[in-house]
Formats: C-alpha cells, structure tokens, sequence
C-alpha cells in the first residue's frame, strides 16, 4: 500500500471513531437529561423514559429542547428554559468527558 492509502485509510479510520464517540456521547446525554427530566416530572418508569429521550436525541437533536420542554408542560412541571439548556449543556460536558475516558 503506498503512503497516500494508508494516509487515506488513517482519515477513514478517525473519521469513523469519531462518529463513534459523537453517536455514543448524544445517546450518554440524552440517557441522563432523560433520567433527570423524569425525576423531576415523577414519571414511574424514569429507565424507560430516558431510553426514550436517548432515542429522540440520537434521532433528532435539534428538537430535543423542545420535546423535554412539552413534557415538562404537559406533566404541568415548572422548570424554566434556562434551566433546561443549563442541564442539557451540563450533561452533554460530563457525556462527552466519560465517553473519551472510556475510550
């Protein structure tokens, strides 16, 4: 194989490892906004829920904001917008530090 493929072959490798972390970092977070939301909304099933709210992360990220917030609405929970951006960054920092550590 000549420099240039293995070159090639190095990137693709990266490239996927990356995609990797990131795949398992969004569904680390949403495991835990989904754990904490629960909590929070007094949902029975608070494992069931998260596995939920993991799934919708990894499926649609942009909405995820969104949804949590309907939840909180429809359980007729208080928690400010602020306070729901503050724990998904916060989650997502402590995802992404345990997904590297672990390798």
């Amino acid at each position: 194989m000549n420099p240039l493929k293995k070159r090639a072959q190095a990137h693709e490798v990266q490239f996927a490892r990356q995609a990797e972390q990131q795949f398992k970092t969004q569904a680390l977070c949403g495991t835990m906004l989904g754990r904490w939301a629960g909590y929070q909304m007094g949902v029975d099933d608070v494992e069931s829920y998260a596995r939920n709210i993991a799934m919708r992360q990894v499926v649609e990220p942009h909405r995820l904001f969104d949804l949590i917030k309907q939840d909180f609405s429809a359980s007729k929970v208080a928690v400010s917008d602020d306070e729901i951006s503050a724990r998904l960054h916060d989650f997502m920092e402590r995802a992404r530090d345990r997904v590297f550590r672990e390798g």
